[in-house]
């Protein structure tokens, strides 16, 4: 469900603010298949936080096991007010099946990721843990061979002043992105009448995302989302995934 954690909406600060969104995501004949909720709150001491929740419903949810995923990312606002995490976690769960013969043999499995961003010496470190029905399974903690000043929420919250020239190629890099190096690529799409029609998108900014890493059929994981005036993202679409069609996010509030 990485697609539920990109799109997301782009903050600007007035002192301490809130903000909420919602978007739906649905998967080529299958219709939804997910909902995802983001929010920010940023205090009045320059500390934010954004928190969000995607969740697979419907058939999806049956043949994921009821898979939820959380993540969360804790900071500061610097000189020039972007957002600054300190903290970033990820935290996967689902059921699964531990037996091939007992069709009651379903347990919890918890995955949690806790990144530690440490800007003074440029390195984040990283702390694993997995859970099966609350038993602590395995553990790992390392430093990522790469540095990267946002990661994926903070970086979508900062999208719109990094992204100053909408007419050039720009390369950034983001901890929770591809485990190589966290490099994603943003490149501006200016013919988008194709675009408007094959989806119905309204008229906006089209920019392609590249991960830079596989998700399902898409190898590099290229994404194309429409950010509408206001720099929010108001629909994002993965190609081609498997045989079954797009998989589309579409901002429902």
């Amino acid at each position: 469900m990485k697609i539920l954690t990109l799109i997301l909406l782009f903050f600007t600060f007035i002192n301490a603010k809130s903000i909420e969104a919602s978007y739906k995501v649905s998967f080529g004949i299958f219709g939804q298949i997910g909902i995802a909720k983001a929010s920010l709150h940023v205090s009045h001491d320059g500390n934010y936080t954004i928190n969000m929740h995607a969740k697979s419903t419907g058939l999806s949810s049956f043949l994921s096991g009821q898979r939820q995923e959380w993540y969360k990312s804790s900071g500061k606002l610097d000189t020039m007010g972007f957002l600054r995490p300190d903290t970033y976690s990820k935290v996967v769960q689902k059921n699964v099946n531990t037996s091939e013969n007992a069709s009651n043999s379903f347990r919890l499995k918890k995955d949690t990721k806790n990144y530690t961003l440490d800007h003074k010496h440029k390195k984040v470190m990283v702390s694993q843990q997995k859970k099966l029905d609350e038993k602590i399974i395995a553990t790992s903690n390392e430093t990522l061979e790469y540095y990267a000043q946002n990661d994926l929420l903070s970086l979508f919250f900062n999208f719109k002043d990094l992204l100053y020239d909408t007419q050039k190629p720009l390369v950034l890099h983001a901890v929770g992105a591809n485990k190589k190096d966290g490099k994603i690529e943003i490149t501006p799409i200016s013919d988008t009448k194709a675009l408007q029609e094959e989806f119905g998108w309204s008229e906006g900014v089209y920019l392609k995302v590249t991960l830079n890493d596989k998700i399902f059929a898409s190898e590099k994981g290229e994404l194309l989302i429409n950010l509408n005036d206001a720099g929010i993202a108001q629909n994002a679409v993965l190609k081609d995934v498997l045989f079954f069609g797009d998989i589309r996010g579409d901002l429902i509030k």
